[in-house]
């Protein structure tokens, strides 16, 4: 979790960094076409105002400041063409959640506001008991872009009486979809060259791969001292692409015979040990796969130590890894150095890539304002979804900020004449441009065609957010177990001379030390929850 974690903050980045300042393409999120009758326009110089006094909404989040600018052309269209003022509340991004909590517990909730959401579930759901969260369910019909969002995330209302009292602020190029996984297994290209090997693509051909790294001198030096694949330590969890290619997780559940049941019990799990067993007996797994940081393990990738890892692999990621490569072989082309391998085809010949939520923030409306203001809360996240809106927020407005002619969009100002906006920074309240991609990054294609080799293929956790009391089982349990998953598994891995014998001990303890409480909650709450 701490390395998503990681990856979450430079997701962030990545989307301080473009939001306000990209240009290019827009959205083609299924959402917006529900608002298309009235939002496929591109946005004017010129928008409708009302003939009414303008509503004034505050909004909260820690990148708000400066968005009501009255320098900001985006932000007088949306005044305008929204009948609105807006007050930003913002924090820094270390305090932003604080403050939050500070705010609502002083009486002072913000009328529109990001938080963790669901993600934060006991004070989430006492914010919903306290009637202080507007649900947003009940006016979706009113708001068709609102409506079809939240259609991209049924399952968590099943954990809040089947209303959505929040907007799931989702990652673009995941709209439509549930989960996106933004990992990948790297691999050295040039190895693969001097080997002769293809890029594997099962998880027979990833075995014979890694090994023909570890015995076959890839580097060329005479020496056998090179291993196939190394991870890093956080845990078992890095290893889930290739329990994956077992059809199994150390992390989820899976539905047999209409009961909920553990993956990590699972004999798929224990195929998936006995491949990693088999993988550090021979030698092709880096002894010091759970001893590495995140950064050695990159450098044994990048200096030729280890010919595999796992690890993040978005723009930012591969970019850096290029940069890495350019410098340690400057005499070189990096792609033809690495590559990526995608998403393995694994025993059942099924693909399957654990996906994680299309969102990590959500937006919610307070629920105890004047109706006047509630209108144009939900009018300014519906315009905001819309395919005019999300336009403006990508590209801004038509003969000030581009230039348009058919489908092309040619920017009239400079990134940085743009990212002067600060108003661009309000398209956070329904959507990051964290996976949007100018023109202008570098290595662009191959950047979309890695994401897509594990993003098409990512899946749902099917029990995210399951709503358990606290009452009807202890959260400590779980938290316990996970740690003796991981304590068992590396134990197997490096020290196990019969992985079924030592995995049917395991199974033992995990039931014993509060497992079968844990099944026996999960399926009760599953069970009403309608899961």
């Amino acid at each position: 979790m701490l390395n998503r974690k990681k990856g979450l903050i430079l997701l962030l980045a990545v989307v301080l960094l473009f939001v306000g300042i990209i240009a290019g393409c827009g959205s083609n999120n299924e959402k917006n076409e529900a608002g298309e009758s009235s939002s496929t326009a591109s946005p004017s110089s010129k928008p409708v105002v009302e003939n009414t006094k303008p509503v004034e909404l505050s909004v909260f989040s820690w990148m708000f400041e400066g968005a009501d600018s009255q320098d900001s052309q985006i932000y007088k269209y949306l005044q305008e063409k929204l009948n609105i003022r807006l007050k930003p509340i913002t924090a820094s991004w270390n305090d932003w959640e604080e403050k939050l909590n500070v705010m609502i517990a002083s009486g002072e909730m913000p009328d529109v506001f990001v938080s963790y959401g669901v993600d934060r579930p006991v004070q989430y759901r006492q914010w919903i008991k306290e009637s202080m969260l507007l649900p947003l369910s009940d006016y979706s019909e009113q708001y068709p872009n609102i409506k079809a969002s939240l259609a991209n995330f049924e399952h968590l209302a099943k954990t809040t009486d089947n209303k959505h009292y929040a907007l799931p602020i989702f990652n673009e190029s995941g709209s439509g979809k549930m989960a996106v996984s933004g990992h990948n297994i790297l691999i050295r290209k040039d190895w693969l060259d001097k080997l002769n090997l293809e890029v594997p693509k099962t998880i027979d051909e990833f075995y014979a791969v890694a090994k023909a790294f570890a015995e076959g001198d890839p580097d060329g030096n005479n020496k056998k001292d090179t291993y196939g694949y190394s991870s890093s330590a956080g845990g078992i969890w890095w290893q889930y692409p290739l329990f994956n290619a077992f059809d199994t997780s150390t992390d989820r559940w899976e539905k047999k015979d209409g009961q909920w049941a553990p993956e990590v019990l699972s004999d798929e799990t224990r195929d998936g040990l006995s491949f990693l067993n088999q993988l550090y007996k021979e030698k092709i797994l880096d002894p010091e796969f759970m001893l590495n940081t995140d950064d050695q393990k990159i450098e044994k990738f990048i200096t030729g130590k280890v010919g595999i890892m796992i690890h993040n692999a978005n723009a930012t990621f591969y970019n850096d890894f290029y940069d890495k490569f350019k410098q340690a072989y400057p005499n070189a082309d990096p792609k033809s150095i690495f590559t990526w391998v995608g998403t393995l085809v694994g025993k059942t010949g099924a693909q399957r890539m654990d996906g994680f939520n299309n969102f990590w923030a959500e937006t919610s409306i307070n629920a105890n304002i004047s109706d006047e203001k509630k209108k144009k809360a939900l009018e300014l996240l519906d315009y905001l979804l819309s395919s005019e809106g999300q336009q403006l927020m990508m590209n801004g407005i038509e003969g000030v900020h581009y230039s348009k002619d058919g489908d092309k969009i040619t920017p009239l100002m400079t990134d940085e004449e743009k990212g002067k906006d600060k108003a661009f920074s309000l398209k956070a309240l329904v959507s990051w441009n964290s996976d949007f991609l100018a023109d202008s990054t570098p290595n662009k294609e191959d950047i979309v065609a890695m994401a897509k080799s594990t993003g098409d293929f990512a899946v749902p956790n099917p029990l995210a957010y399951l709503n358990i009391n606290p009452e009807e089982l202890d959260p400590s349990i779980p938290s316990q177990l996970n740690d003796l998953v991981n304590e068992k598994f590396v134990k197997i891995i490096v020290e196990s001379k019969d992985v079924p014998a030592d995995f049917a001990s395991f199974k033992e303890e995990w039931l014993s030390k509060g497992g079968t409480k844990v099944i026996e909650a999960t399926n009760k709450q599953a069970q009403a929850e309608g899961r």
